[in-house]
């Protein structure tokens, strides 16, 4: 009965207690930055064996070819850290929102 007194709580009252909205945005965070690791490490992952095994196709007197493959495995990198960058902020951005629309009504 404990598991439904919580739901019916939320519906019936406009009041939720902090320590239980905290609790439950730990927990969808918590999963989303799981399933957000686990997405680009594989997407990542895959792109970057693709650039290896172009690089190890090379002949080693090319340099330019090689530095390129380099280069372009170091900015994927770099895309990768903003993509999580701008997902994450952009997820928040409604709550950002909330938060400063509630500082300038007090």
């Amino acid at each position: 009965m404990d598991k439904y007194k919580e739901t019916a709580e939320k519906r019936l009252t406009d009041k939720v207690h902090p320590d239980r909205l905290s609790k439950e945005a730990l927990v969808n965070s918590e999963f989303a930055s799981r399933e957000r690791e686990q997405f680009f490490n594989t997407a990542y992952g895959e792109v970057l064996v693709d650039l290896f095994i172009e690089w190890l196709k090379t002949d080693p007197h090319e340099n330019k070819s090689r530095e390129f493959l380099y280069s372009t495995a170091m900015a994927l990198g770099s895309v990768k850290e903003k993509l999580i960058t701008i997902e994450t902020f952009g997820k928040n951005v409604v709550h950002l929102q909330t938060n400063e629309d509630k500082d300038e009504q007090t």
